[in-house]
């Protein structure tokens, strides 16, 4: 394949609602993990949507470029001069962009675009992590501009990834008619449909990995590239003052064992053994920050009013990208053969697949906008777990439990409780498998893939 390849994201249509009804009086801000691609949506808005564009990457801006955003700003003509005379671009006010990249490596820039919207010559995108910048902000008393727009930008999600891979634009609109209609989909074409989720799943969601396995269809580069990424997040963790880089490599690097549980609960004392959550609470916000993770928390009495119940001591932690997370639970490698690859595409992975699914699970509700809860219901006396359900969404008044059961030999007596339990709260009650949708015992049944749509 010759040329840059830019794949299509759903996060284009929303740039474009900011560009129409929000700017130039709101900045937009591209929050999202390394090399989900924010910089590449940025630069091709910028090219498709505007006469010009000026990318400023404080990564590599120089010293002229960042003191004018501290210094510069009573002099906006002189400072928009030398503004084209570094990138030699012409800027066009009301048709020009000017996109503030890797804005977390200097925040003075993000304190800087009061003054600049206030001149309202131009639309300004910022792209970056939350990571470090609220305590860096804080120790050098930057004040946060109020007039931004935050979206974030994750992993491709499946149906964007078979628009990469495939230019596959009708599967997923007969996916969310199945659904609606829940009918099943046929031997057939379910067991296809699986195939090439496990496919995503183990390619996972990151731009770099979908664009290597587009060109090559060679599993062992893909993993290859997915490990430059986890070796870039651990540089990151490496090189960060405002937080315990020792916890956060503690955090991170202990994921993959954690979820390897039957509960899947996240049990601090694992990652060290002194460890408490009182001093682990700032590395979790940073990983969260930073959206290399994805957070769950035990909701300990479910209603449609989901955060008022939230315990403060129980969570589970997943990777962001499922992808990523094969590759961390098998660091040892040097790289994944297609045998082992096929394994795990074909369910005949001997180890414990069910985390890579759970996780996956996860990467697919946040990304269709959920925050992740489940419920764990202990019995303090018996000082045992007596009823777990892997999430809960609320769909309209109502909460839907979700269960995930990654074998074909499996009970649902988890769920059934909780409906029992919570029935006037309760609207539907799913069980994700590797099986086609049918209902049973008003237990509704879909293959995992459906959690896509959900």
């Amino acid at each position: 394949m010759s040329g840059k390849i830019v794949l299509k994201r759903k996060i284009y249509d929303k740039m474009l609602v900011w560009k129409n009804e929000h700017a130039p009086d709101y900045a937009l801000f591209i929050k999202g993990a390394r090399r989900t691609g924010k910089t590449t949506i940025a630069e091709e808005f910028g090219k498709k949507e505007y006469k010009s564009f000026i990318t400023i990457n404080f990564q590599k801006a120089s010293d002229e470029v960042k003191n004018l955003f501290v210094n510069g700003l009573m002099d906006l003509d002189l400072f928009f001069i030398t503004i084209e005379k570094v990138y030699m671009k012409k800027l066009y006010p009301h048709e020009s962009l000017i996109i503030l990249d890797e804005i977390q490596l200097f925040p003075k820039a993000r304190q800087a675009l009061k003054t600049l919207l206030e001149d309202k010559r131009f639309d300004y995108i910022e792209t970056g992590s939350l990571a470090g910048i609220r305590q860096k902000s804080k120790k050098e008393k930057i004040l946060i501009p109020s007039e931004e727009e935050h979206i974030e930008m994750y992993p491709l999600d499946f149906e964007e990834y078979l628009w990469a891979t495939e230019n596959d634009f009708d599967t997923f609109p007969l996916i969310r008619k199945h659904l609606e209609e829940k009918k099943p989909f046929g031997q057939t074409l379910c067991r296809e449909l699986l195939k090439k989720f496990r496919t995503y799943m183990c390619i996972g969601g990151m731009p770099q990995s979908i664009i290597k396995y587009m060109e090559t269809k060679d599993f062992a580069k893909v993993d290859f590239t997915k490990k430059t990424i986890i070796n870039l997040y651990h540089e990151d963790i490496k090189d960060q003052d405002d937080v315990n880089n020792n916890n956060l490599f503690n955090l991170f690097d202990n994921i993959p064992s954690e979820l390897s549980k039957h509960d899947k609960q996240y049990v601090i004392s694992h990652a060290a053994k002194s460890a408490r959550l009182a001093f682990y609470k700032e590395s979790i916000g940073w990983l969260e920050d930073a959206m290399i993770v994805n957070v769950a928390r035990n909701v300990s009495e479910p209603s449609p009013a989901l955060s008022l119940s939230l315990d403060d001591i129980r969570f589970k932690m997943y990777l962001a990208d499922t992808g990523l997370l094969i590759d961390l639970a098998f660091a040892d490698g040097s790289y994944f053969d297609n045998e082992y690859y096929n394994a795990i595409l074909f369910d005949k992975l001997h180890v414990n697949e069910g985390m890579f699914i759970e996780n996956l699970v996860a990467q697919c509700l946040v990304s269709n906008g959920h925050k992740l809860r489940y419920h764990t219901k202990v019995d303090k006396k018996l000082k045992k777990t007596v009823r777990e359900v892997d999430f809960i969404i609320r769909k309209k008044n109502k909460i839907v439990p979700i269960e995930v059961k990654s074998s074909d030999n499996f009970t649902i007596k988890s769920i059934l409780d909780f409906k029992n339990v919570y029935s006037n709260k309760v609207g539907e009650c799913i069980v994700l498998s590797n099986s086609d949708i049918k209902t049973e015992d008003s237990i509704l049944y879909l293959p995992y893939f459906m959690a896509a749509v959900l």
